[in-house]
Order: structure tokens, then C-alpha cells, then sequence
């Protein structure tokens, strides 16, 4: 069998907390743009446990690193408590009522838990005399001046008029106040739920001076740090021909995906001699579903796995060819049967070409998996487009014909992925026959996948330079 190897290049599921971010990774650029164009303060608002502090420490840690003075003054947290929950930031502790010098790329940590709102920011105000470039968090500027929210806002409007500075001031209130009409910027996070799991909302209340064509966002706090998700018409997924070394499976019966976010999400792989059942929403681009088909195909092929295709409707061969880069022309024709559907327009003398009689073609269906059973040695991979079958043939043939189709899979250790849409007829049966069910949505112009059996967390799916053409995932948490 010919397979075809590429250079190692593994996707990784989350954040390398080695690597510096990008400037998409901390908040999302229209939040840099902002600061970047010439905006000075921002309201970060948010229920406790959202991501405030996760937010304004990327936000720190990135100016840090860009020839600001990063002073970070919190009511809420100690330097060690905060270490403990951020190991990756490194502060440096003021003397209490002082904001500490800072070397480059270091950020000023200054304990206000127990200050006096007035102390606080006047010491802050003549470390600001002092120094060029300063970027400022105030978190939570509500511990400040607790017994008067009217001289906090006071306090803190005119420490932004007075100073060219970069402020970020932190609150929990829900409801606004003066400071949303007084400061440049409002940025509200949510931690919200969909389809019983966590997703992570920042919306774009207010920049001034940035056009916002898009104000919400989902994001995670992978590794504790914040990750911004980019949605679709950012980010482009690879066409990269490397998807590296085929992920090996991990234990006897159980096969890999090709993605190890996609096996953990799994259990482990898909089993031997299962149903596996693929729900994809109709919004979500083709492209998609194509990065999803290439990490799990090109995986089974570089296994020494033969597969078994009936695409959507109206897919031609040369779309597998474009889903599969990294493999060649004689690969795919030695290793995947690809059953497409005959034209009405066009007739065919191509013997492999599925009719729309359904005991005819389920015939050649299974003469084709029998043909390569003989081929291989190991189990096959047999993908199909269920709305394309019950479009094709009904979905009363197509049921009759699924219960004995699947026991058959199942006795020869066969890996079924049936890829629905939520408008197919058979879906509760399906739901009900699976071993495995994964669903492919979009949020927020996002596309986010999550397993429904075995249950899972979300995952964004996500561009990454170290997945290549592979499938990236980031768990959402």
C-alpha cells in the first residue's frame, strides 16, 4: 500500500503558555486597535469568575512586552494569590501606597485591598508624573471607594483626563454609571450557556474611534489565560499539503481521529465497530466541514485503513482531491472508494456511480465495502451523507436498510461516520442506534464543535500554525 508521510507538525488543543500571544489571541484586535489608535481608557465590565482578571493580564502582559510600563492595582487579589491562579504572570510587589520601578517587560503590582481610594490614586498619580508610557488596570475600582461610587467616578475620570496614560478600570456592576459615558471604551464578558455547556461572550460595547462590524465574541480561558476566538471571516482555515505524522491509535479497538482534542473528546478514539453520528448545522461553511473530513480521512488512510465514501449530493470527485492536499492522486484512487451520484443531466457509463434505485445502488454499496475488506486487513472507514441517502432514496428505504447495515459494520469492527444535518428525518434514530454523537455549530460566527455522547465541553475550532491543515481545537473553559 502506498501511504504518504509529511513532517511532524501536531496540533495542540490549547495555548503554549511559552509562547507570546498574538495580538488576536488577547482580546481580540479591535480591542489593540483601539488602544493603538489613539483610545485611553476602557470599562471592562463582568460577573464575578468571567475573565476580567484573565483579560486585563494579557492586556498588561502585552503592553509590558511593547515599551509600556504595566502597573496592575488590585482590590481584589493578593500578589500570591494571583500567582497562584496565573502562574505564567510574573509581578513585581510594590511597597504598600506605592507602585514599585519597573525594568522592562516587568508589571507593577500594587495590594489596594485595604487603601483608601483617595491615597491610592494619588500615589498612582505621582508614579504617573515619573514615568512615559504607562498602561493602567484598576481592578475592582468599586473597593476603592465603597462608601461613595460618586467620588470614585470623580476620582477616576479626572486621574484619565489629567495623564496620557492607557487605563483598563474593572467593575462587577451590572447596571452602568457615569464612567460608561466618560471613558473612551465599555467592554462587557458574559460566561453564558449553550446546550448546557459554558461558552464565553465579550461584546464590543463602545471604542471610540474603531469601526465595529462585529461586537460579540466568544473566548476561553484555556490554561488561565484569555484566548480570543476569531471568528470565520477572519480567520482562514489551511490549505496547508502537511498534516503531519498520522497519530497512532491508542489502544487496541480504538482508533485515532487524527486530532487528540477530537480522541479526548471521544473517550479515548473512535471505538471499533461503531456508529459514530456527525451533526452539522446547515450555517457552517463548507470549509469546515472539509478541515473536519481531512484530519479524520487522512489519518485512517495513513494508518493503512481503506475508506469508503458517499459525499454529500452534487460533490464531485476533484472535491476530495481539494479536502485531501497532503495525499496524492494514486493514494486516494488506491485507498478510498468514493460513490457519487449519477447526474440526471450528464449519463455515465461509470459503474460506480449511485443511480437513485435504492436496491441497485445499496448493492453496489456493499460490493464496494466487500472489495475492500479483501484489500486490507484492518477495519474499514465508511463515511456517508445521510441527508444525501434519504434525499436520494427516502427515508423509509433508508431506515429499513440502516439497522441491517450497521450489525454488519459492527461484526467486521467497521467504523461508521454518518454526517447529518439537524433536518434529517432518521436523526432520533440515528441518536438512538450511535455509539458516538458529535455536533458542529457556529456562534458568533465561530465554528465550535462538542461531543453529546460521550459528553464534552465546547471547543472552538480554531486556525493554528502548528496544526497546519490539521483540525485545532480549543476547549472552552
Amino acid at each position: 500500500m502506498h501511504r504518504e508521510t509529511r513532517p511532524v507538525l501536531e496540533a495542540k488543543t490549547s495555548v503554549d503558555t511559552n509562547v507570546p500571544q498574538s495580538s488576536a489571541e488577547v482580546a481580540s484586535t479591535y480591542l489593540l486597535d483601539f488602544f493603538a489608535g489613539g483610545g485611553r481608557s476602557v470599562l471592562v465590565r463582568g460577573d464575578p469568575g468571567t475573565g476580567k482578571t484573565s483579560l486585563v493580564l494579557q492586556l498588561l502582559d502585552f503592553h509590558s512586552k511593547n515599551n509600556f510600563k504595566s502597573v496592575y492595582m488590585s482590590t481584589r487579589l493578593s500578589a500570591k494569590t494571583l500567582k497562584s491562579h496565573q502562574p505564567w504572570v510574573e509581578v513585581v510587589e510594590g511597597k504598600y501606597g506605592t507602585v514599585p520601578r519597573l525594568a522592562e517587560d516587568q508589571i507593577g503590582f500594587q495590594d489596594s485591598r485595604r487603601m483608601d481610594g483617595v491615597r491610592a490614586i494619588s500615589g498612582l498619580r505621582a508614579y504617573l508624573e515619573q514615568v512615559g508610557n504607562p498602561f493602567v488596570v484598576l481592578d475592582s475600582w468599586e473597593g476603592l471607594f465603597f462608601e461613595s461610587h460618586t467620588m470614585g467616578v470623580e476620582e477616576i475620570s479626572k486621574l484619565v483626563e489629567d495623564y496620557e496614560a492607557r487605563f483598563v478600570v474593572v467593575t462587577e456592576r451590572r447596571e452602568q454609571t457615569d464612567l460608561d459615558y466618560l471613558l473612551d471604551g465599555v467592554v462587557v464578558l458574559r460566561r453564558k450557556f449553550h446546550e448546557g455547556r459554558v461558552v464565553r461572550e465579550i461584546e464590543l460595547k463602545k471604542l471610540r474611534g474603531v469601526s465595529i462590524k462585529q461586537s460579540r465574541f466568544i473566548f476561553t480561558l484555556d490554561q488561565g489565560k484569555f484566548r480570543f476566538l476569531q471568528p470565520m471571516g477572519v480567520q482562514k482555515l489551511s490549505d496547508s499539503i502537511s498534516v503531519g505524522e498520522p497519530l497512532p491509535d491508542p489502544k487496541p479497538g480504538i482508533h485515532s481521529s487524527g486530532s487528540e482534542a477530537l480522541d479526548s473528546m471521544l473517550g479515548g478514539g473512535f471505538k471499533r465497530g461503531s456508529i459514530d453520528l456527525i451533526e452539522i448545522s446547515n450555517e457552517v461553511p463548507f470549509e469546515v466541514t472539509s478541515i473536519f473530513l481531512r484530519t479524520i480521512l487522512s489519518n485512517f488512510v495513513n494508518n493503512g485503513h481503506r475508506v469508503l465514501y458517499v459525499p454529500f449530493v452534487g460533490s464531485a470527485r476533484t472535491q476530495l482531491e481539494s479536502v485531501l492536499p497532503n495525499l496524492s492522486k494514486r493514494t486516494i484512487d488506491e485507498n478510498i472508494a468514493f460513490l457519487n451520484y449519477r447526474s440526471s443531466a450528464r449519463k455515465s457509463l461509470d459503474r460506480d456511480l449511485l443511480t437513485g434505485e435504492a436496491p441497485q445502488d445499496f448493492e453496489l454499496i456493499d460490493s464496494k465495502i466487500e472489495e475492500l475488506r479483501t484489500l486490507s486487513d484492518k477495519p474499514l472507514l465508511i463515511v456517508v451523507s445521510q441527508d444525501a441517502m434519504e434525499g436520494f432514496y427516502g427515508a423509509e428505504n433508508v431506515s429499513k436498510r440502516l439497522v441491517k447495515s450497521f450489525a454488519i459494520s459492527d461484526s467486521f469492527g467497521d467504523i461508521r461516520l454518518q454526517i447529518t444535518s439537524p433536518s434529517s428525518v432518521l436523526l432520533p434514530e440515528l441518536k438512538a442506534l450511535c455509539d458516538a454523537n458529535l455536533r458542529i455549530e457556529m456562534v458568533h460566527a465561530t465554528p465550535v464543535c462538542y461531543s453529546i455522547k460521550p459528553l464534552s465541553v465546547l471547543h472552538g475550532m480554531v486556525t493554528d500554525e502548528r496544526s497546519k491543515g490539521k483540525l485545532s481545537l480549543v476547549p472552552i473553559v
